[in-house]
């Protein structure tokens, strides 16, 4: 069995039911005073509300078969999708399945009716067409505190059915109130979530036309966005940096002037991706009325905490559905170290390893997760190359959007295949069966470690998590004590020049190597090295790593902007028209932001 916690900040105290109790309770019974259990491993059937067309992806014969063919395969990634056709993909879109298995001993949505909790079209929707039956663990411990209008700190992790214990109030709410205008705001950390959340606010909605969902996010026409906005909408779930572009317009806030509800997603994920003082100017914009406001969260540290001290009354409630003692998943998956003499031998180490697992198992659905949009790039292209492998894709914030969504949802209904990714999913999204995780080169800190590896082992199913470090990297282990990370169990045979067809038609070096510098910048007290080190490292990675003919130059702002200049070892170039801009991206994504990475 596993419980729930519920926390009344406004008394401070913790309660606890016992359990037996507790599962003669009805739910109008299951207060904020109750601890919710369920019985492991038991399976509704969700058939109905996530039919995953999923596709045998057929494996070659022939390893690195294609490599040096001027004709091989690229990384595929979906064509883009027309901005006209976002609110139709969104109103299509399959909802992935709950990474854990919904319990047959929480109370029914069916149990609801008759008890002037939710309205009886929204409950019809739930149980005729969305074939609902029992409440996932979070929906049971919240929904009937959450639907009387009170605010709430929750913990809950992704994947376990918080997306409809925030819905639901938020819905009741606009059809208790009658409202006309936008009623609800629900920010989250990237696009890929915010589609998926209102995917299933769609479906929730269904039987009740002038109920409206809209998008903000970034990647897409900006304009066309705003115009569907102010059009009008109940429900509009956006990420930070794209909503605070639309709030620049005065009649974009004046639609805030009606909001009734507030939640925040992924509200851990939020601080560590440097949003919080987005999320501040938001909530300057916001009307000084009362409103109801829900925080979601799979970790709860001091940071989330003075979030919640923000955004929540100092009455809320915390409700944890994660109890104390509970194995986190990164405690189930099988961890293994491959160490590597220096970083020039990352790519074909990672070559050797990915290969390795995809020979052992008939599902082989992996994520590659590199520092860099520059090197998930790279390992795209060069995993590409291997005929062995299934089909590869690429995900990183510099794709467009419309490329990034039609990739998420085709990695996720796929039963095969390789996606190589920085962190855009390491949070926040669920990707049914996925067999491994490998993470190449430094994790920005332990918790992306865990994050990432939490991809893998979900539902009760086994997972491999692969850890891929040089030497010089390997201070980073100190972070990781405690956790049970092996030397990988197999001998591998790897050699620069396994890759070397691959590199020769590499035409984005010159970005990777400074993507690298980038990066490893970040770290050099972890690396003990100084800044003529990193350039020397650098350098090498260059030459011998990307088989560059020469350093790759650098221009002058670049340098100067990454704090190296006067650095000797870098080829310095003239600045190109433009790049004095301080909007331009440099770097590559994946450098720090919001938290510092812990030091050794």
């Amino acid at each position: 069995m596993q419980n729930a916690t519920i926390v009344s900040f406004s008394s401070a105290v913790s309660r606890h039911v016992n359990i037996a109790t507790l599962l003669s309770l009805s739910f109008h019974h299951l207060s904020k005073e109750s601890i919710v259990s369920r019985t492991p491993h038991r399976r509704a059937n969700y058939a109905s509300i996530a039919n995953m067309a999923r596709g045998n992806m057929a494996r070659g014969k022939n390893p690195r078969s294609n490599m040096g063919n001027p004709h091989r395969p690229r990384p595929q990634v979906a064509n883009p999708m027309s901005l006209d056709n976002q609110q139709s993909f969104v109103s299509t879109h399959t909802l992935p399945p709950p990474s854990i298995e919904v319990p047959k001993d929480t109370p029914r949505f069916a149990d609801l009716q008759g008890k002037n909790l939710l309205d009886p079209t929204v409950l019809l929707t739930l149980t005729d067409d969305l074939k609902f039956d029992h409440m996932m663990p979070v929906q049971a411990a919240t929904l009937e505190y959450l639907l009387s209008g009170a605010d709430c700190l929750a913990q809950a992790k992704t994947g376990t059915g918080k997306t409809l214990a925030f819905l639901l109030p938020a819905i009741q709410t606009i059809l208790k109130r009658d409202s006309l205008g936008l009623s609800a705001l629900i920010l989250c950390p990237t696009r890929e979530l915010a589609l998926q959340i209102a995917a299933e606010a769609m479906k929730v909605v269904q039987r009740l036309p002038g109920c409206k969902i809209a998008t903000s996010i970034g990647g897409t026409n900006k304009n066309a966005e705003a115009t569907t906005i102010l059009r009008g909408c109940s429900i509009l779930v956006g990420t930070p940096g794209r909503l605070l572009d639309h709030l620049s317009d005065g009649r974009m806030q004046a639609k805030l002037g009606s909001l009734q509800t507030l939640v925040l997603d992924e509200a851990d994920r939020m601080v560590d991706m440097g949003f919080l003082p987005d999320i501040k100017r938001i909530l300057s914009y916001l009307p000084k009325l009362p409103r109801q406001s829900m925080l979601f969260s799979a970790t709860i540290d001091d940071q989330v905490k003075n979030v919640a001290h923000l955004f929540l009354n100092k009455d809320y409630e915390f409700i944890s559905t994660i109890p104390a003692g509970e194995a986190n998943t990164h405690e189930r998956v099988d961890q293994y170290l491959v160490s590597t003499p220096n970083m020039v031998d990352h790519a074909p180490a990672m070559v050797s390893v990915v290969e390795a697992e995809c020979a052992t198992t008939k599902s082989f659905k992996a994520i590659v997760f590199a520092p860099t949009a520059a090197h998930v790039d790279f390992y795209g292209e060069v995993l590409a190359s291997i005929g062995s492998l299934p089909k590869v894709s690429v995900l990183h914030s510099r794709m467009s959007q419309p490329k990034r969504t039609r990739t998420t949802q085709d990695f996720r209904q796929a039963t095969n295949g390789v996606c190589v990714a920085t962190d855009v999913i390491a949070r926040g999204m669920d990707f049914p069966g996925v067999s491994h995780v490998f993470q190449v080169g430094l994790p920005a800190d332990k918790e992306t470690y865990i994050h990432r590896l939490g991809r893998t082992a979900r539902a009760g199913a086994e997972g491999r998590g692969i850890l891929v470090l040089s030497e010089p990297e390997k201070a980073f282990l100190y972070q990781l004590k405690g956790m049970k990370i092996q030397d990988y169990p197999s001998t591998l045979q790897y050699k620069i020049e396994d890759i070397e067809p691959a590199l020769a038609d590499l035409q984005t070096k010159q970005k990777v190597y400074q993507a690298w510098l980038g990066y490893y910048k970040g770290f050099l007290k972890m690396l003990k090295w100084s800044s003529a080190d990193l350039v020397r490292e650098a350098n090498r990675f260059a030459l011998d790593g990307l088989d560059c003919p020469e350093v790759p130059a650098l221009e002058k702002s670049t340098i100067s902007k990454m704090g190296l200049k006067g650095v000797p070892g870098l080829v310095v170039s003239a600045n190109k028209p433009g790049s004095n801009n301080p909007h331009r991206r440099g770097g590559g994504e994946g450098r720090l932001q919001g938290r510092a990475p812990h030091k050794s």
